[in-house]
């Protein structure tokens, strides 16, 4: 019997990528192909108070709790109900709870 020497096949260095980055880019399945498209033209804020409202809009802490099933389904429905986002409108509930208690 032939001994065979193994040969050993060098991978190729793939480039370290930020799975965190990759979702706060939006980012699309690698594997589907998208077609190209050009991007959306950036609405041009002329008020200074409009443009801090953009600005002040990221929110850098998440928190999440528990509800039960029939406060999530009211919650769901308050937000189909007003056209808003569920998050908005528990940021606003938080607003007024730290309001009514003064911190």
């Amino acid at each position: 019997m032939v001994d065979r020497k193994r040969r050993k096949i060098a991978k190729k260095p793939q480039a370290q990528s930020n799975p965190d980055s990759w979702v706060t880019e939006g980012g699309v399945d690698p594997e589907i192909n998208l077609p190209a498209s050009s991007p959306a033209p950036t609405p041009v804020i002329e008020d200074k108070d409009q443009q801090q409202e953009e600005n002040e809009k990221s929110y850098p802490h998440r928190i999440s709790f528990d509800l039960d099933n029939s406060q999530y389904k009211k919650l769901k429905w308050a937000s189909f109900d007003s056209d808003r986002p569920m998050n908005d409108i528990l940021r606003e509930a938080l607003k007024e709870w730290i309001k009514s208690r003064n911190y």
